[in-house]
């Protein structure tokens, strides 16, 4: 049963980081989102902060954004969402106030990512009426990830 999740996390992995070369190829930071419900892809988000000229508009924002949209709700609990790179701490939010069920990401952000940093949004308890913190997947397929990510050293400035 953990091979076969494993080989699904992994195919949508590779979903966000085909969405994050496209993010790249528009001199965006290299990263791709794609929020499941039931083994389907309901959103796909690609990052757009230059582009839109909207430093809102993450990979993960963007997927959240669509799928509230697509399933007329606020309330994801039954979904996962995945992204090449952890989710800062805006995406994170954004994921506990939707009680999305799952996040699995690729690349570790020691600095400013939910779970790894000294804010970690998306697993403390602390906050009332949030409800229990998402399982947390990391490190699916982690090398290609963050090779992904360091691509961020030959990207445009501000």
């Amino acid at each position: 049963m953990e091979k076969m999740a494993d080989s699904l996390h992994g195919s949508y992995m590779r979903l966000c980081l085909k969405l994050a070369g496209i993010a790249r190829e528009r001199g965006e930071v290299p990263v791709g989102s794609v929020i499941v419900r039931d083994g389907a892809v309901i959103s796909e988000g690609i990052e757009g902060v230059r582009t839109q000229h909207d430093i809102a508009h993450h990979a993960e924002m963007e997927a959240i954004r669509r799928t509230c949209e697509i399933l007329q709700t606020l309330d994801l609990s039954g979904c996962a969402l995945y992204t090449n790179a952890e989710p800062c701490l805006m995406c994170s939010y954004a994921i506990r106030a939707c009680r999305i069920g799952t996040v699995v990401f690729g690349a570790p952000i020691n600095t400013i990512g939910g779970f790894n940093s000294h804010f970690p949004v998306l697993s403390t308890k602390a906050v009332p009426n949030w409800g229990p913190p998402p399982k947390i997947v990391q490190g699916i397929l982690r090398e290609e990830c963050e090779a992904a990510r360091n691509m961020l050293q030959h990207r445009p400035k501000l």
